[in-house]
């Protein structure tokens, strides 16, 4: 953004790996980044200032429950990600079963994926990685997910618009506020899940603008999805 497009101040926004993404942006570079948005887990991992209250106690514990259920997926690309991958990246049955998986239980689809998602748009994202080989590479964070925590305090604006998934239904915004020293939006739609802006898309951008449209008031930031966007357009 900065050295190869040549813009000093843009925001950041993502979810999933990309949200870990934008909060250690947020973290790492304060003079380039204006601000950032993230739509999945901001769970800080260090009670050392202080312990969770009662309240941040029962959803940690409603996550770890919930986690001890569905974290064989996890504990595999944690642990052994080259072994899963060449059978997935060999198998072109194996490996949209392995993705429509994590489609039901993550989306905000009650447990029916077609409710959703239509056999052409689960085929179209599963053809992305098949033609790729790279179902192997997106399996890597997990491998190197100890090495990347905890996040150090975030100063920029943060926001947060709350994906409506198992895993993080019902998250108390103090949670966030540990991390986010500045946390400007906090919102729980309650629609859209794992993949919220693949979901709601339109929900998603109403945030956004919310969100930035004061920051671009005190100097000008850019948001690399509408780069992206206003470039294709062009």
């Amino acid at each position: 953004m900065v050295d190869v497009l040549g813009y000093p101040r843009f925001g950041a926004e993502g979810g999933d790996i990309g949200g870990g993404i934008t909060q250690w942006l947020g973290a790492l570079f304060p003079d380039e980044v204006a601000g950032v948005l993230v739509t999945s887990s901001v769970v800080p991992t260090d009670f050392g200032a202080a312990p969770p209250t009662p309240e941040e106690r029962e959803f940690l514990d409603a996550m770890a429950e919930y986690d001890a259920a569905d974290g064989g997926y996890s504990g595999i690309m944690s642990t052994r990600p080259d072994t899963v991958a060449a059978a997935l990246v060999d198998s072109p049955a194996g490996l949209p079963a392995w993705i429509v998986d994590k489609y039901r239980d993550w989306s905000d689809c009650g447990g029916d994926v077609a409710t959703r998602w239509d056999r052409d748009r689960l085929l179209t994202v599963a053809t992305l990685y098949w033609a790729t080989g790279s179902i192997g590479t997106s399996f890597r964070e997990y491998y190197d997910w100890p090495h990347n925590r905890p996040v150090p305090p975030i100063a920029v604006p943060g926001a947060v618009t709350l994906s409506n998934e198992p895993a993080f239904r019902g998250m108390p915004r103090g949670l966030a506020e540990r991390i986010f020293t500045d946390l400007r939006q906090w919102r729980t739609p309650e629609r859209g899940g794992h993949f919220m802006a693949h979901e709601e898309p339109e929900q998603l951008a109403r945030d956004l603008r919310d969100f930035f449209r004061p920051l671009r008031g005190q100097d000008q930031v850019y948001c690399p999805r509408r780069l992206a966007t206003d470039r294709m357009a062009r």
